[in-house]
């Protein structure tokens, strides 16, 4: 019942202070919406990660050139090796991007962003075909029959999801290929694909030389073993084909990360934490600025303070009431904050639409979202609420009553408070200056 009074009380104090409350609903709501904007995007490029099965034991496998200390792809050769030796993987593959050059009959030619992969590559990232099959260990063999699977929006887009489209022959790369799948909508594994081949109709894949790196590999970790396992293991395999092959397998290692990592670690991920950073500091400000003016209402409001203390009123009553009226306005600042940050998401989105952004980076709003909002919203409410909660706890009630005003004690810790509030702030915006 009590907290049920102070709300109705803070909600009846903000009303009567409509000018106050406009003021510190701004300042608050835009350093909320830029902190939740800022988070959507990183919450689809560094945490929500790639739509796949089991994301934390399905590794990413790459080469790595330790003496140029650069990433690079993996030969064909090297993959094999790879695939027959090791023991800390239960499946093994492969793929490639590559142009996809579409024509039917009674359809226009169309070029596509395609991929050759290995036939176990649905299967270790969970994707089933919504229509059709996907490809199996014989479609994945040399002088196997020319098959392929399509994107949902390519069966949409170009065959009016026609059923008739699955098993239909097309001339793909200006090979007879039978179309055999349909894959679930959103899905383009691995960067935008929209037309999948297996692996063995790469022309010229057997013939490639140990020194041509034009795929990239994936493993999923077998039960019970380690990432780092996977990594000592590959290592070692890789010293022994540097020892084997010296001319193309010189200071070339494998190395093993999450597709996470692997996609989205390295600069990307500096900028992204860099700009939460740089939100988060204007958040800090917004709270300082507030606090400076709740710290200011709390010293004018000595007296009344000091009269519900005479009346019985608790130190902790009085903070509980304080930190409501703060709570409170967070929570108005934050529901204008999320309208800011929707706008702000909306307009990033339609910026990037079309600018070859992965298809598995959607700027949506998730439960992990609106959990860092909620907290937001919360915690900041109590940040700049509590100085001028704990400033009026420790007004002197007798000297306030006697004097009928604020007493000299008061004011000398509000200037104290003021003070340290205003370095805090000019500190922070400094530091948000030099690192723009």
């Amino acid at each position: 019942m009590g907290l049920w009074e102070d709300f109705r009380f803070a909600a009846r104090l903000l009303l009567k202070d409509k000018w106050f409350s406009f003021v510190a609903v701004v300042a608050l709501a835009l350093g909320i919406g830029v902190n939740a904007t800022v988070f959507t995007f990183v919450n689809a490029v560094l945490i929500r990660g790639l739509p796949i099965a089991d994301p934390d034991r399905t590794m990413a496998i790459g080469s790595y050139d330790r003496v140029r200390n650069r990433p690079m792809g993996v030969s064909y050769l090297d993959y094999r090796d790879w695939k027959e030796s090791t023991k800390t993987f239960d499946a093994f593959g492969a793929y490639s991007g590559a142009l996809a050059n579409l024509s039917d009959e009674g359809q226009p030619p169309e070029r596509y962003n395609g991929a050759y992969i290995t036939g176990n590559t649905f299967g270790v990232l969970g994707a089933r075909p919504v229509a059709g099959r996907g490809f199996v260990p014989d479609d994945d063999q040399p002088g196997a029959p020319a098959v392929a699977l399509i994107a949902n929006k390519v069966w949409v887009n170009r065959y009016g999801s026609s059923p008739s489209a699955i098993g239909k022959t097309v001339r793909l790369n200006d090979v007879p290929t039978t179309i055999i799948g349909v894959l679930p909508e959103g899905f383009q594994f691995p960067f935008n694909t929209e037309v999948w081949m297996p692996l063995h109709q790469m022309n010229g894949l057997l013939e490639q030389k140990r020194n041509a790196r034009p795929l990239q590999t994936f493993g999923h970790l077998a039960p019970g073993v380690t990432r780092e396992q996977a990594q000592s293991e590959l290592i070692n395999i890789s010293k022994r084909l540097e020892s084997e092959n010296p001319d193309t397998n010189k200071d070339i290692q494998a190395r093993v990360q999450t597709f996470n990592e692997a996609q989205n670690g390295g600069p990307i991920r500096v900028v992204f934490l860099s700009l939460m950073g740089a939100v988060a500091f204007v958040l800090l400000i917004a709270c300082a600025n507030v606090a400076n003016l709740l710290l200011s209402r709390a010293t004018n409001r000595a007296r009344e303070i000091s009269v519900r203390v005479s009346l019985g009123a608790t130190r902790w009553r009085v903070v509980r009431q304080l930190l409501m009226e703060s709570v409170l306005l967070s929570v108005i600042a934050g529901i204008a904050g999320l309208g800011i940050a929707m706008i702000g998401i909306r307009l990033f989105d339609r910026a990037t639409a079309d600018v070859g952004r992965p298809y598995w980076i959607q700027f949506t709003m998730d439960g992990t979202v609106f959990a860092f909002f909620a907290v937001v919203c919360l915690g900041t409410g109590i940040v700049f609420g509590l100085a001028p909660a704990i400033h009026s706890a420790k007004t002197d009630v007798n000297e306030v009553l006697k004097e009928g005003g604020r007493s000299g004690t008061a004011g000398t810790r509000a200037r104290r408070w003021t003070g340290a509030l205003m370095v805090g702030e000019l500190v922070l915006t400094v530091v948000l200056l030099a690192g723009a």
